[in-house]
């Protein structure tokens, strides 16, 4: 047979490893477990295959084919045949016979072969002449007969699909053949079969590319002869080109279907000190046409086949790295594989230029494929330095395709932002703007790395940006252009204006915390506010004759949507083109600030503006009499407001303009104005003296000669308003107060925030942890440096009453975190802590100044804070101490509180208490404070109480809207003429109820308000005029009383009504008293429950919301009376505009045809309902189903259907 001495090969390696071959399964896991897969050897037979290779004459292994059996697995090869060499290699110990300093064979440390072990104890092996098996791991023994290779040639077959073969090996020169016997010596020392599933699965995973980085395999094919499934893979170079490869694999798992897969392999070798021909490779995936390159999903890195060391990059890279002795994985450290990642780098770097000249460098590619690669670098470092190198590449060979896919230098192109700018380039209208400009490709955000693409284009590349300040800017160039409003151009601009709107300013501002925000989105939203200050300068809007006009000039509109204002008319010139404003009118408005010019641009443009652009004075026509025009001007205003409800947008508006009197100072004559953000109305929010609040202090450290010299005066830079001038022209403050007066020094701050962890927050309650109080501080160090001035005195007052009535906010817990929430402690606001419990500002009887933390509430001034009633809760906060004493007085205040009934019963428990009887305690010879000119002893069964009654609310919510519902259905006063005017409208008998009710007391007494003594006849007086007939608009008084009343009431009516109103509503309900008064002058005092107070103040809101009924009044009047909200109803001309007026339609008297069929209530709609739990009680009023839970469920039903509402029944009678 053959020519080689196997048995001198044996003898040598059982003597030079004796042990290992006389006990080889005891070497097993040395010999064969280098390997995590144990079907790992499947590799090893195909590198072994690979290595097959003779230089001197050529021959190498083009084919493989490789045959799995349940009992055993063959490989066959047409490579270089077995030599003496490759026997004592392939069955010894590091002795392979493959060059170690040559990268192009595989194997280089003889082990790999030891892999079959894991499945064998016997692999045998045929080449052309020879054949050996290898007994016990290292020693070879000859097979003498059962070969034929050339029979054998001819005998293998393939089978494909379709009744398809080949004989592979029959036309081959060589021929090699190795088996695997699936057979190991147990632990009795006999064979037993081994499972080969494994290798199977190993066959099963061979993909299309497995050949792509051998240098000689082109062709394998496995089969599983039990079953028949097969692949059959190959590999072939393009005859014309030799870095295009084709990968074609078939098979069973394919449907008789070829998958072909292509790459571009680019591939250097190299010598290194360590090894001659090193080598390394990468291999981009194209598509099916070849023209266009696809990312691959976590690739490994190959040495010849795959590792297990896996990357991110989007290709393919292969290197004759240094591995370990199984070859899974690369050695490292190793300084010979850095130096081959380093070649690598280069390779993939160079090899742009071969992708350029193909075409293959586009927008795509490098989104996908170079900036994934450096992910991977950033990453996992597979291949540093990457970026640098193949930024440099294409920075100095231009190889950055622009929008139509040409390559240039990033330097002769520009990146716009946003990216559907470069879409115009191309277009007709917008030829000339975009002539010069070259757009780098750059579009699609949907795409993956839009935003990594966008970064490496500005920060590596450093492309110029062009945004939408840049593109603003050169609008210019279509200064008196015309566009007809048809053909190319006119597309041209619809898509301009759509372009536009998708880049509005509030598009982007949409306080989402979870809005994209990467480097583009960034740059987008920077330009934005100052790119559509100058789209408004530019002339890009087209006019009714068909001109590109700016929308303003020098901040004044040019151009409107429309014109339908009162005042004044408009010319064609100055209206948008009729198309564009109804297509585009979102844009138009949101975006370039174009209005309909309507009464609101008439005011804002004519009126307004005139308080704006002043030199010296303002804009009046007469500066010395300029009252009616100021007035008209408000009213204006106000009427706007009313019209529109944007009292937001007004106030925004009137922020620059001078438009508020101020309060002259001294004699002074001369009228001044300022801007509502810098005055202040006389009462606060919360009921203080602003006057004084703001009122000028004195800076530190002045002397008191030095006191008169204004300079050392701080007036805050704030105003008083002209009360007086704004009452006697019938301007109400509440509605001057829209305008963005300053109405209380406090700013609640922020009361929640988002974030993680305790980031996340909301404040409990009323706490308000990031409260502020407008100049608190300088007015307490004022205080505290000239305590002794009336002006510090009168200001302790006020912010003592302030900060009494803001306690709850000052101090409070937070609710911390989304998730696992938890309350914080007890916090107090900076303003509490910092500021208000820092300085010496409270005056004690002797009228020294202490900080809260020294001094009681009961040792403040009596004279100074006789007013201020906060509760102890309140003084708590603050910081106020608690003594002793106050402990007793305090509840000397809560026994004189208590009502008669309660001071008798506490009088009778003490007298138990201390052992003493009424009577004695009446006659005690050691309380001279006894009254007993009678001698009476207290008798409580004959006792009759004679208190005020105490009528508390139980629940405010239902008593406003119980008053509501009353109100919207009063009717107004009226008189009948005769011989003198008498009133009709009363209703005597429902207004004497409603007083006997509220002032009968628990002992069934009825108490006078005024002298507040039982009367057993009563007189039922209305307290003033105010236009609607409600019962609680009355007071329950005696004889004397009354005409006492009537006295002071109807002297001078509209007076007294003004000061009555003020003084009812100025009335404290939330603080806790038996009682609540008012204070006509020494002797005469009028007092009301909590009950009657809430309800008579509730009305009045309601009036000065929404006016009183208008009386009826004959036909040559010209006035109709009606319901509240009617539109013929006449509006009190004394009251405050409304902040909020009622959605209710204009035509509310003119319905459509339509609306009348439907014949059911809608909102708008005149109403008549019947209460059938009310004795039939009618009710008429208009419909608001936005405002009122029982108009919501009236909504939609018919005359004559019965609603149940809360457990009560409404009969609709009318519509």
């Amino acid at each position: 047979m053959g020519r080689i001495d196997y048995r001198a090969i044996y003898d040598r390696n059982k003597h030079g490893w004796y042990d290992m071959t006389e006990d080889p399964q005891k070497y097993e896991a040395l010999l064969a477990g280098h390997y995590s897969d144990s079907n790992h050897f499947v590799y090893e037979l195909l590198q072994n295959a690979e290595d097959a290779f003779d230089k001197s004459t050529g021959v190498s292994a083009s084919k493989v084919v490789i045959e799995y059996y349940p009992d055993k697995l063959v490989f066959y090869h047409n490579g270089k045949p077995f030599d003496e060499a490759d026997v004592r290699g392939v069955s010894s110990m590091l002795m392979g016979t493959k060059d170690r300093d040559d990268a192009q064979t595989i194997g280089r440390f003889g082990m790999g072969f030891k892999s079959v072990f894991k499945y064998t104890y016997q692999p045998e092996i045929y080449s052309d002449d020879e054949a050996f098996k290898i007994t016990n791991y290292l020693l070879p023994v000859e097979i003498t007969d059962g070969w034929d290779y050339e029979t054998e040639k001819k005998n293998i077959i393939c089978k494909l699909g379709e009744g398809r073969s080949f004989v592979p090996f029959s036309k081959e020169e060589h021929l090699t053949k190795i088996v695997i016997p699936f057979q190991k010596y147990g632990k009795d020392g006999g064979l037993v079969p081994v499972p080969g599933d494994d290798v199977l699965k190993k066959l099963d995973e061979l993909d299309g590319e497995i050949l792509l980085f051998l240098s000689h395999i082109q062709n394998l094919y496995w089969v599983n002869k039990e079953t028949g499934k097969f692949a059959y893979i190959t590999l072939k170079q393009d005859e014309t080109d030799e870095k295009l490869i084709t990968c074609r694999i078939e098979g069973t798992d394919y449907d008789d279907k070829e998958e072909i897969s292509r790459y571009l392999k680019f591939k250097r070798v190299f010598d290194h000190p360590e090894m001659d021909n090193a080598e390394v490779s990468v291999a981009y995936k194209l598509n099916s046409r070849a023209d266009n390159i696809n990312e691959v999903d976590g690739s490994s890195v190959w040495v010849y086949f795959p590792t297990r060391d896996e990357t991110d990059l989007p290709f393919l890279i292969h290197g004759s790295f240094e591995t370990a002795v199984s070859r899974e994985k690369l050695m490292s450290p190793s300084s010979f594989n850095d130096d081959l990642f380093d070649e690598l780098g280069d390779l993939i770097a160079e090899s742009m230029l071969d992708l350029a000249e193909r075409k293959l460098i586009t927008q795509v590619f490098l989104r996908r494929s170079i900036l994934g690669a450096f992910e991977d670098e950033e990453d996992n470092e597979t291949i540093p330095g990457l970026k640098e190198k193949i930024t440099d590449v294409i920075v100095e060979n231009g190889l950055l395709p622009d929008k139509n896919g040409t390559y240039r230098k990033p330097e002769e192109m520009i990146l716009p932002v946003p990216f559907r700018m470069a879409d115009f380039a191309d277009k007709p209208l917008f030829s000339q703007l975009f002539r010069d400009k070259v757009f780098v490709a750059f579009n699609n955000e949907r795409e993956a790395k839009f935003s990594e693409y966008y970064s490496w284009l500005v920060n590596d590349l450093e492309v110029p940006v062009y945004g939408l300040r840049e593109l603003a800017t050169d609008l210019s160039v279509f200064a008196d252009s015309t566009v007809p409003t048809s053909g190319e151009k006119y597309e041209n601009l619809k898509d301009f204006y759509d372009f536009l709107s998708d880049n509005r300013e509030s598009v982007y501002d949409t306080g989402l915390t979870y809005m994209r925000s990467g480097p583009y989105e960034q740059r987008l939203r920077r330009d934005l506010k100052e790119a559509w200050k100058v789209f408004r300068k530019a002339p890009i809007i087209l006019n009714r004759l068909n001109h590109l006009v700016p929308a303003e000039v020098d901040g004044k509109a040019t151009i409107y949507l429309g014109a339908s204002s009162e005042y004044k008319s408009v010319m064609q010139s100055a209206l948008v083109s009729k198309g564009i404003a109804d297509t585009f009118g979102k844009v138009l408005t949101d975006g370039f600030h174009i209005q309909e010019f309507n009464n609101f641009q008439y005011i804002k443009e004519k009126v307004i503006q005139k308080y704006i652009d002043i030199e010296d004075s303002l804009g009046f026509a007469d500066h010395d009499d300029f009252t009616e025009e100021y007035v008209e001007d408000l009213n204006q205003i106000f009427a706007l407001i009313k019209e529109t409800g944007d009292i937001s947008g007004i106030k925004e508006l009137l922020k620059e303009a001078f438009i508020i009197k101020i309060k002259p100072e001294g004699d002074e004559e001369k009228a001044n104005f300022c801007r509502p953000g810098d005055c202040y109305v006389p009462v606060s929010d919360e009921g203080i003296n602003l006057e004084l609040y703001y009122a000028p202090i004195l800076v530190e450290g002045v002397e008191d000669d030095e006191q008169d010299d204004p300079d050392n005066w701080d007036d805050f830079g704030l105003s008083a308003i002209d009360k007086d001038f704004f009452e006697e022209n019938g301007i109400s403050i509440s509605a001057l107060s829209k305008l963005g007066l300053i109405t209380s020094p406090v700013s609640e701050g922020a009361r929640s925030q988002d974030g993680v962890g305790d980031s996340y927050w909301h404040a409990i309650g009323e706490f308000c942890p990031n409260i502020r109080i407008d100049r608190l501080a300088e007015n307490l160090a004022y205080i505290e440096e000239y305590y002794d001035q009336d002006l510090a005195k009168e200001k302790s007052v006020e912010i003592l009453n302030l900060v009494t009535k803001i306690a709850n906010k000052l101090q409070g817990k937070k609710k911390l975190r989304k998730l696992s929430p938890y309350t914080s402690e007890l916090l107090n606001a900076y303003v509490l802590h910092g500021i208000i419990r820092q300085y010496k500002w409270l005056y004690d009887n002797e009228l020294e100044t202490h900080v809260p933390k020294d001094i009681s509430r009961f040792e403040l001034s009596t004279a100074l804070y006789k007013d201020i009633t906060a509760d102890k809760k309140a003084f708590e906060i603050i910081g106020f101490i608690e003594k002793e004493a106050d402990e007793t007085e305090e509840t000397f205040q809560k026994a004189a509180n208590l009502n008669r009934q309660d001071k008798k019963l506490l009088v009778t428990q003490l007298a138990r208490e201390l052992g003493l009887q009424v009577s004695e305690a009446n006659n005690d010879d050691d309380d001279d404070d006894w009254d007993d000119d009678d001698g009476e002893v207290f008798d409580p069964n004959a006792w009759r109480d004679e208190e005020f009654p105490v009528n508390r609310i139980s629940n405010i919510d239902y008593l406003i809207r119980h008053v509501q519902e009353q109100f919207y259905c009063a009717d107004p006063i009226t008189y009948k003429q005769v011989w003198r005017q008498i009133r009709v409208s009363k209703n005597a008998k429902a207004d004497r109820s409603y007083a006997i009710g509220m002032y009968t007391n628990s002992s069934n007494t009825k108490i006078c308000q005024m002298c507040r003594k039982p009367v057993a006849f009563i007189e039922v007086d209305q307290i003033s005029n105010f236009g609607i007939e409600m019962p609680q608009l009355n007071l329950c008084l005696c004889r004397e009383c009354s005409a006492k009343y009537h006295a002071m009431r109807d002297g001078n009516k509209e007076e007294f009504k003004k000061q009555i109103r003020a003084a009812l509503l100025s009335i404290d309900i939330e603080e806790y008293s038996d009682d609540y008064s008012i204070q006509f002058n020494e002797d005469t005092t009028l007092y009301f429950t909590q009950t009657h107070i809430a309800e008579i103040q509730e009305i009045l809101r309601l009036l000065a919301e929404y006016g009183a009924p208008a009386e009826e009044e004959d036909e040559n009047e010209g006035k109709v009376g009606g319901p509240l909200m009617h539109p013929m109803r006449a509006q009190d001309t004394d009251d405050s505009i409304a902040a909020e007026s009622f959605n209710i339609p204009n035509n509310l008297g003119t319905f459509d045809d339509a609306t009348e069929k439907e014949d059911v209530a809608v909102a708008g709609k005149f109403i008549s309902y019947k209460k059938k739990f009310a004795n039939d009680e009618i009710y008429d009023n208009v419909l608001q189903p936005n405002r009122f839970p029982l108009h919501k469920a009236l909504e939609g039903h018919k005359v004559g259907d019965v609603v149940t509402f809360q457990g009560k029944e409404y009969e609709i009678i009318g519509l």
